[in-house]
């Protein structure tokens, strides 16, 4: 399975070595070259084996991304609270859960940070190995309400027309309604008529139930877009006239 699920355009080696000269460190050879396919994005694998229990299980974490060059951390707010020896640099976040680069040795460790339980673990003593100890493990559809939305949205990227259409039906009165109609207008956009269907369908559960929460213009985009391709017309009609009444 290949480590990346999607992210942004690859960073080229110019901006690599600029990074590692304006911060005066090297970055490990297996980052680099995963920033020369994507600079950060989604993962395809999403736990990783740990020593002892966590917040995340008895005996694996969970990472749902890598950071690009812009989105790495040197200083976190979290630091004022927990004093880490040496230099770390964070390359993925999950609320006060942190896994980084720790610069104490020649070749920089991983490591798992939890700033709230003040769990600290050495989880691999090299990148190249723990990239090599990422694995897939599905989560459980049944607490997709809870989830934090970059874990929702390395589901999504993974899921087939009926899961997705069941993690977004889960999720059809989370408050974050700009996130939500962005996963909408991507299956409207996509190129197989299912997914275009789900979309669809979930728009108009939007329209019905949830208007008043809705940015107008960008249900009025979307709903312009599906009339321009004339996609299943006779609904996205009623839909029309359902959101103009």
């Amino acid at each position: 399975m290949a480590i990346w699920l999607r992210g942004a355009n690859p960073a080229l080696d110019g901006e690599i070595k600029e990074w590692e000269q304006t911060h005066r460190l090297s970055l490990p050879e297996v980052y680099k070259d995963m920033l020369r396919v994507h600079n950060g994005g989604l993962l395809a694998k999403n736990h990783f084996p740990v020593t002892e229990p966590t917040s995340y299980g008895l005996a694996d974490a969970e990472i749902y991304s890598m950071a690009g060059l812009d989105g790495l951390l040197l200083h976190i707010l979290e630091e004022q609270d927990v004093d880490l020896p040496g230099e770390q640099v964070y390359f993925h976040q999950d609320g006060h859960r942190y896994i980084g680069l720790d610069y104490q040795t020649a070749e920089p460790r991983v490591i798992y940070v939890d700033f709230e339980t003040l769990q600290t673990l050495v989880v691999a003593e090299s990148f190249a190995d723990f990239v090599d100890a990422l694995y897939f493990s599905p989560f459980d559809v049944a607490f997709t309400p809870n989830y934090p939305l970059e874990k929702l949205e390395q589901m999504l990227a993974m899921a087939n027309v009926q899961k997705t259409l069941e993690i977004l039906q889960l999720l059809e009165d989370r408050a974050e309604k700009d996130w939500y109609l962005m996963q909408i207008d991507g299956l409207l956009h996509s190129d197989e008529a299912p997914y275009r269907q789900v979309g669809v369908t979930l728009l108009e559960n939007q329209i019905y139930y949830f208007r008043r929460k809705l940015d107008a213009k960008r249900v009025d985009e979307m709903l312009s877009w599906l009339e321009s391709q004339h996609f299943w017309p006779e609904k996205v009609a009623e839909l029309r006239k359902e959101w103009e009444d």
